[in-house]
Order: structure tokens, then C-alpha cells, then sequence
């Protein structure tokens, strides 16, 4: 029998809700027999790995968006240049960003701010000065 899998701190409070998720999507991608017999694993294992791309990047993309919208409360350490720690200014416009991370893409719009005395523009959450 296979044992289950520990979790971490910050998804247990909702893993009840993560495996009705699951739930809910197999019934909606097989209906209520679910899989159908004949299935390959490596069919299963294909449309899971889909799932769980979209899930870890609109994840992602959602995280991150409402750390960005929430860029004027920022801590302390946060609010400076990273090379001075002197004063900024904000930009007018946000930057679309995309990074490539450990389980997926992740898009958003960052704010960016602008430094006079070290004269760089950077983003407010990577914490190093950019161009």
C-alpha cells in the first residue's frame, strides 16, 4: 500500500480543498465512470501534467500580480534602491514581465521605480538593480 506523501506547512490548511479540486476535475475530464478503460497511464499522465502547467502558472501569475497591486505597502527594506537604499520614484507604467521559473512561466506587471543618484530604473521585488 502506498503511503501518503507529507505536505508542506503552507498547503496543508487547504489540502482538503486540493483534493476536491482533483476530484472535481477528473469528473470533469472523464465524467462520473471516470477513466476510461483502455486508457494509457502515459494518456492519464499526459492530460495531469497539463493540468498541472496551467494550475502552477495562473498560480504564479496570480501571486505574483497582487504583490505588485500591492507595491505602495511594501515593508521598509523594500521601499529604497537596492544599490543606495536612497530615495525612488515611481514609473507611470508598469512593466509586463516574464520569467521563466522552476515550475513554469510566470507573466505579470510589475511596477518599477527609478533611482537618480545611481540612474537605473529596477523592479521593486528582485531587490538588484537593473537596466
Amino acid at each position: 500500500m502506498a503511503s501518503k506523501k507529507k505536505v508542506s506547512a503552507s498547503v496543508e490548511p487547504v489540502q482538503g480543498y486540493v483534493e476536491g479540486v482533483a476530484k472535481s476535475l477528473v469528473d470533469r475530464i472523464y465524467g462520473p465512470n471516470g477513466l476510461p478503460w483502455g486508457t494509457r497511464l502515459t494518456e492519464l499522465e499526459d492530460v495531469i501534467l497539463a493540468v498541472r502547467q496551467t494550475l502552477t502558472e495562473e498560480m504564479l501569475k496570480q501571486a505574483l500580480q497582487r504583490q505588485a497591486q500591492t507595491n505602495s505597502d511594501r515593508p521598509e527594506p523594500y521601499r529604497g534602491c537596492p544599490g543606495c537604499q536612497g530615495p525612488v520614484e515611481p514609473r507611470p507604467d508598469p512593466e509586463p514581465r516574464n520569467v521563466q521559473t522552476r515550475v513554469g512561466e510566470a507573466e505579470w506587471d510589475e511596477p518599477n521605480e527609478y533611482c537618480r543618484k545611481c540612474r537605473q530604473a529596477f523592479f521593486p521585488s528582485e531587490q538588484e538593480s537593473g537596466d
